[in-house]
């Protein structure tokens, strides 16, 4: 067709310069299509295709938090002085499989794989050289749940640049371990700070022993977490007042508690108490958890704490204006504009001033509730008794 000169004269009608112009081109491309096809390029696919060590395989990983920012301060308080002197240590996790994400239908050989490992807790200055494997305890990764393990990119290029060490080999313990957490160890991530805090985080309950300001970051962070007031149109300083409202009665509710005789107790997350609940007879009242800590086993542990402080039959005591919609839409005079009111009904249920949808959701759901009673302004979930209560 080229050589034909097929669809020139309509270029002609454009002037001799045009038509010489388009002549060029065509020839170019007539010597493109005759000239030899180049060498082969191989595609490079951008997934891991490759396994990386054995299963049951401990290795020993570097840390390089120098010039990284810190940013797990809400699960591990640290300042960026004490991260940044974690460079250049070591921490120790084991393979428990390499997992298929996905496999090509025309060429079934080719898979993407990922990493699942456990971490384990403890940073060491050097590579360890022995190992009691029976010692060795899971860290505590916060993500949907606590858990130990993680999904990672199955590329060994990131553990070289880590310097990693093979340990040996141990049995995998809990090898159905089920996680959501990941960690990428690929450029322009930050992993460090997701290790780090992974560390050191025993859970243990007790009496209260933390600052009036720990006290009121509790109370503000269970509060205050998954309360959407930007949805009921009130300004970033009307939500403030409602907050602060609110938080202020909580902080008055449980020093009431404990000067009539009733005792603070905590639940400690790591370095710092993540929940707190009061007791005042057989009445259980206050327990807020931190709301990053939320949803992960430690209210349940806390209340069953608290339990184990009576022999007697133990109470929650939840106003129901609190767990009516309707009625906490009465309680800040709320004014929905008619066109909104439909959307505003399927949004914000649940988001309002719902402080106990979580308290409620929890004692609902505890193994050790007896029973759930509705008196009249209340409803009462009482408990059954903790073998060995004091």
């Amino acid at each position: 067709m080229i050589d034909s000169g097929f669809g020139l004269d309509i270029w002609a009608e454009s002037g001799d310069k045009m038509l010489k112009a388009r002549k060029r081109v065509l020839s170019k491309f007539r010597e493109k299509l005759t000239s030899p096809m180049p060498p082969k390029k191989k595609i490079k696919l951008d997934i891991n295709q490759n396994r990386i060590f054995e299963n049951g395989d401990v290795i020993a990983i570097q840390l390089q938090t120098a010039g990284k920012n810190y940013t797990q301060n809400d699960i591990k308080q640290m300042s960026e002085e004490e991260f940044h002197a974690f460079d250049g240590k070591y921490i120790l996790m084991q393979l428990i499989d390499c997992r298929t994400s996905w496999s090509s239908a025309i060429v079934p050989e080719i898979k993407d794989y990922w990493a699942y490992f456990r971490l384990f807790d403890g940073i060491y200055d050097t590579v360890p050289e022995v190992i009691n494997y029976g010692e060795l305890k899971p860290a505590k990764i916060l993500d949907n749940r606590i858990v130990s393990c993680f999904t990672c990119e199955s590329k060994m290029i990131y553990f070289k640049r880590r310097n990693c060490k093979l340990i040996g080999n141990t049995p995998i313990l809990d090898p159905d371990e089920k996680t959501d957490a990941l960690i990428f160890f690929g450029i322009n991530h930050n992993p460090d700070p997701i290790l780090v805090a992974a560390m050191g985080n025993e859970i243990f309950c007790g009496e209260y022993n933390g600052t009036d300001e720990q006290l009121r970051e509790i109370c503000k962070r269970a509060n205050r977490y998954g309360r959407n007031l930007h949805l009921l149109y009130l300004s970033e300083k009307e939500q403030e007042k409602i907050f602060t409202e609110e938080e202020n009665q909580i902080i008055k509710n449980i020093k009431s508690s404990v000067d009539n005789g009733g005792k603070l107790l905590s639940i400690q997350f790591g370095n710092q108490p993540v929940g707190i609940v009061t007791i005042t007879g057989s009445r259980i009242d206050n327990l807020y958890i931190k709301g990053r800590f939320q949803r992960k086993g430690l209210g349940s542990r806390l209340l069953r704490y608290a339990l184990s402080f009576s022999s007697e039959k133990m109470y929650i005591d939840i106003p129901k204006i609190l767990m009516d919609i309707g009625a906490q839409k009465k309680i800040i005079n709320l004014d929905v504009p008619e066109k909104w009111k439909d959307r505003w009904d399927k949004i914000v249920i649940g988001k309002l001033l719902a402080q106990s949808m979580p308290l409620t959701r929890l004692c609902q759901n505890f193994e050790l509730t007896e029973k759930q009673e509705d008196l009249g302004e209340i409803t009462r979930f009482t408990f059954f008794t903790v073998p060995g209560a004091k």
